[in-house]
């Protein structure tokens, strides 16, 4: 591993290197790292050790950068060090999703029969991306199904029993439910931010059972019979598509829906300590155990911990050809920057010299809480290459200017500045 360039420049140690090879093996063999690295790579490692300098990153920046195809490590500066990821830990919930239940999964909301003919049971699934559209449809059979047995005048009932009350997770401040995120329930439509996204979906079901004929006299929170019958149901978005929209616009909702269901498929409670269990077990399956332990899945919490070696080693399992369920997340999955997502020009990011010329080569997650600038992804180098990356920042202002000088690492690891 050829990194004395930046041993001396910021002082990384012997036990620093020999966590992030051991994080990081390489597929081929260890023998892999200690290949020197080449003239592209080696221009791009001085100038991160130049750059990553900076007096907008501040004293707390853990990072590094390798080769997406060996594993070579090209530079890093602590990246064993566990960090606040802030919305980073994101990139995590994708991956563990996904390989629970792959790629082209479906969540499944149901209406179905309640304990007398006059009550409707709503049944969430717990999916993120359930529509008024689908509720509609719903509505429209379930409405013809109660007008041909003659019973017009119902009851909507919710049923959101598959994931338990909701609590905030460790870490969570006050302030966040619900300005950032939903109590996290099982049933929520439309991306509806409420305190009771259960019995908001109730009451636009019942919205479009009036508009098909029958009169609904209350909606209120129920757990269906165990004799209740499916009277319809409806299937959600793919999971792929769900995923890139919550790394893509950085959905805390998304993700912590997703995070339970995670939870449930691997054979573990829908509470936060079955969810983190369930994750910290998923990740161990790839191969990349947590030295600390998360505490949800959208990483709103300030007791959340990763270190930028355990995101490239997850970003890695994308491009290592033994995953197939995560090749999607190659393509059209994370922000680009310059172009989409949190890294638009609507953000101001990669739109003004020098990043301005990585527009287009960097697909990245971004985080962002009081006190924390992350970015970690992968870029096109300047050699045609892939390079994965993360960036962590911790006691640095969260502000453009910060956030701007992430971008410029990124920037330097594409070769165009």
């Amino acid at each position: 591993m050829r990194l004395r360039r930046h041993t001396a420049a910021r002082g990384l140690s012997a036990i620093a290197v020999a966590c992030v090879a051991a994080v990081l093996a390489p597929a081929t063999g260890a023998g892999a790292a200690e290949v020197p690295l080449s003239v592209t790579d080696q221009a791009v490692a001085d100038r991160l050790a130049t750059r990553s300098l900076a007096a907008a990153l501040g004293k707390d920046l853990a990072g590094v950068v390798t080769d997406a195809a060996t594993g070579q490590v090209i530079w890093a500066h602590t990246p064993a060090e566990a960090q606040i990821p802030a919305s980073n830990a994101k990139i995590l919930t994708a991956v563990n999703a996904l390989e629970a239940f792959g790629p082209t999964h479906t969540f499944t909301t149901s209406v179905m029969t309640g304990s007398t003919a006059r009550r409707i049971v709503l049944v969430g699934g717990g999916d993120p991306s359930l529509s008024a559209r689908q509720l509609g449809g719903m509505a429209r059979t379930t409405a013809a199904a109660w007008l041909a047995k003659g019973v017009t005048r119902v009851r909507v009932e919710v049923d959101d029993s598959l994931f338990p009350a909701p609590t905030s997770a460790i870490g969570w401040k006050r302030s966040y439910t619900i300005e950032d995120v939903s109590p996290v329930r099982a049933l929520v439509v439309d991306h509806h931010r409420r305190w009771d996204t259960s019995l908001d979906a109730g009451k636009v079901f019942a919205r479009k059972l009036v508009k098909w004929g029958l009169d609904v006299r209350r909606v209120a929170r129920a757990v269906r019979p165990a004799t209740s019958t499916v009277v319809t149901e409806s299937h959600g978005l793919d999971l792929a598509t769900q995923v890139a929209a919550m790394l893509k616009t950085s959905d805390n909702d998304v993700a912590e829906g997703l995070h339970r269901l995670v939870a449930l498929q691997t054979g573990f409670p829908a509470t936060w300590a079955g969810a983190q269990a369930a994750q910290s077990a998923a990740l161990a399956r790839l191969g990349v155990p947590l030295a600390t332990g998360l505490n949800d899945g959208s990483g709103l919490s300030r007791q959340d911990r990763l270190s930028p070696a355990a995101l490239v080693a997850v970003l890695g399992k994308v491009f290592d050809g033994q995953h197939p369920n995560l090749i999607g997340l190659q393509q059209g999955s994370f922000a680009v920057a310059g172009v989409s997502g949190t890294l638009a020009p609507d953000y101001l990011r990669y739109v003004t010299n020098p990043t301005r010329c990585a527009a287009g080569l960097i697909q990245a997650k971004t985080g962002s809480l009081s006190g924390v600038i992350s970015l970690s992804g992968f870029a096109r180098g300047a050699d045609g290459r892939v390079k994965l990356f993360s960036f962590l920042l911790n006691r640095v202002p969260s502000t453009l200017t910060t956030r701007r000088a992430v971008d410029r690492l990124a920037a330097t690891v594409t070769g165009c500045w």
